[in-house]
């Protein structure tokens, strides 16, 4: 993997990050919800085996969903990437109210 192609868990810990507005060291340890090194194996490009189709896993009181792609979604939130400004981390508050008619 190239330094300009960053690990599945550096994209979680950048989206989970964003979403909390915060700096990713300041995190509880990703180690709490998944194995770090059994994730980016598991979502290596250069892999033997093809990645699965999705991988979810609760990481900072969060929901989080890694896809084949790459793609790291928040809270079921939109997928989060680097190189999208603004959307990254954008919630709506949850509510056990229903919807305004």
């Amino acid at each position: 993997m190239s330094e300009e192609t960053p690990t599945i868990v550096l994209s979680v810990l950048e989206a989970v990050a964003a979403t909390e507005r915060t700096d990713p060291v300041d995190l509880p340890p990703l180690s709490d919800a998944v194995d770090p090194d059994a994730l980016n194996a598991l979502f290596d490009p250069s892999g033997e085996q093809p990645a699965p189709t999705r991988f979810s896993f609760c990481y900072a009181d969060h929901d989080v969903t890694v896809t084949a792609d790459g793609s790291v979604l928040v809270d079921r939130d939109e997928p989060w990437s680097p190189t999208l400004s603004g959307t990254a981390g954008t919630q709506l508050p949850r509510t056990d109210e229903p919807l305004a008619e």
